[in-house]
């Protein structure tokens, strides 16, 4: 249930960005990026799913994360986030497993070109 939750905040917040666009068109310098990741288990290479993986740029999504999506069975997810062409920090992202047997993960990406980004979670002490 809760997965269908985060699934319709998702959605209102696109479903709200692509009305603002219809009505306004894009704002000037304002960019929509595309990040592709593989979260796998540290210890031992398998695919994690139901990952929640969020990004946050500063500046434009100010302190909050975006909503997120889940990882799949094959433990990809595809994050969407906006950002101002004049942004100087790269986007950090979250990694949060369904349950505490992995770490949560913050990492910041400054390559954000449209390739594949494999994320490893180390196992919770």
């Amino acid at each position: 249930m809760k997965w269908l939750h985060n699934l319709l905040k998702g959605l209102s917040l696109t479903t709200a960005l692509f009305i603002f666009q219809a009505c306004y068109g894009t704002p000037e310098g304002l960019e929509h990026i595309s990040m592709s990741f593989k979260v796998m288990a540290a210890d031992t290479g398998e695919p994690m799913e139901g990952v929640k993986v969020s990004a946050r740029v500063k500046g434009y999504n100010g302190p909050d994360w975006t909503p997120g999506t889940l990882t799949g069975p094959d433990g990809e997810a595809n994050v969407y986030y906006y950002r101002w062409d004049d942004e100087v920090l790269p986007p950090a992202f979250r990694f949060e497993p369904a349950d505490d047997t992995y770490r949560v993960k913050d990492t910041v990406i400054t390559d954000i070109s449209p390739r594949l980004i494999e994320i490893k979670l180390v196992k919770a002490e």
